[in-house]
């Protein structure tokens, strides 16, 4: 799957779908776990790692928060053997429109995804 293919929007949907459950649970998922997931659903060409994944992330990021201020949704999606989000979620939350702060943590993104889901 490429961002460009018609299914794209609905893989996207599917994702923040996943990752809106997970964080209602509190729970974090792996980068594995959100593909064989989307797969389940019909989105079977997005492998775990680079390519389409980092794009699909971002996007679930921008996902009604086009300003960057509400909680990065991808937050909770880790590297398996790590527990930690790639080095590329750090990137992108210090970049436009999300410009995170010096200070900041991807545990404080994380805490702050939990606690929005579970209060929706």
């Amino acid at each position: 799957m490429r961002i460009k293919d018609p299914e794209y929007p609905a893989a996207r949907e599917a994702a923040v779908d996943i990752l809106r459950e997970r964080a209602r649970q509190g729970r974090t998922i792996t980068y594995g776990e959100l593909s064989a997931e989307l797969a389940a659903q019909g989105f079977d060409s997005i492998p775990p790692h680079r390519g389409v994944m980092t794009y699909l992330l971002k996007d679930v990021c921008l996902h009604r928060n086009e300003d960057g201020r509400a909680p990065m949704l991808s937050a909770i999606v880790v590297n398996k053997a790590s527990g930690e989000p790639s080095g590329q979620f750090s990137e992108l939350a210090r970049s436009l429109p999300f410009s995170r702060p010096a200070d900041w943590s991807w545990r404080d993104e994380q805490q702050r995804v939990f606690a929005q889901y579970r209060e929706e």
